[in-house]
């Protein structure tokens, strides 16, 4: 018995050095529910350059957004929560965009382009009583890439970003349009 405690006890710590280090992704096991996980965090790094794909083949340059305020979203097709804040990303471009304000989305989605293009140009969400598709620009997103941008592994992620292309807040688990509203306007 003496033998054992320390075996277990070496066990428990590489558990949570594991746990720490490569943590699972769990992002499509649960369906979205209103207790989800949801936070909001300082963050204070420059966006990192980087040129990411579009659904129609050209290419898009994350620095062509300077001068605006900038909402990153990673998302799946086969996310729930993902599929659940979209009608809440369509609100704020819709309330937003006139201001100086964008969402640019970018699908993580391995199932591949065909399916992000045909969900995007497909699918439509009940906003305000009326059916809307998205109405912001849709980008593919690749494990190198959307690493050096913030993404982490945890479906929906959200990062706002400063006009002068600083990462100032990181949203994880479906966003609220409501609380972060607010946040957007201090920013403009």
């Amino acid at each position: 018995m003496k033998k054992a405690l320390p075996v277990f006890i070496v066990s428990l710590v590489c558990l949570a050095v594991a746990i720490r280090y490569f943590r699972p992704d769990l992002t499509g096991m649960a369906e979205a529910s209103d207790d989800e996980a949801y936070t909001i965090a300082d963050i204070d790094q420059p966006v990192p350059h980087a040129v990411l794909p579009t659904l129609d083949g050209d290419w898009t340059d994350m620095g062509s957004y300077r001068g605006k305020v900038l909402l990153i979203n990673f998302w799946a097709t086969w996310c729930p929560p993902c599929r659940n804040e979209m009608p809440e990303l369509i609100k704020l471009q819709e309330e937003f965009a006139s201001q100086g304000f964008t969402i640019v989305a970018i699908a993580v989605d391995d199932q591949g382009e065909e399916s992000v293009k045909t969900f995007v140009q497909a699918k439509h969400f009940q906003v305000d009583g009326s059916s809307t598709s998205i109405n912001f620009p849709v980008l593919l997103g690749h494990d190198e890439i959307t690493r050096e941008i913030g993404f982490e592994g945890e479906l929906p992620t959200s990062i706002l970003v400063t006009r002068d292309a600083r990462e100032v807040k990181i949203i994880r688990g479906p966003l609220k349009a409501k609380e972060l509203s607010s946040v957007i306007r201090g920013l403009l």
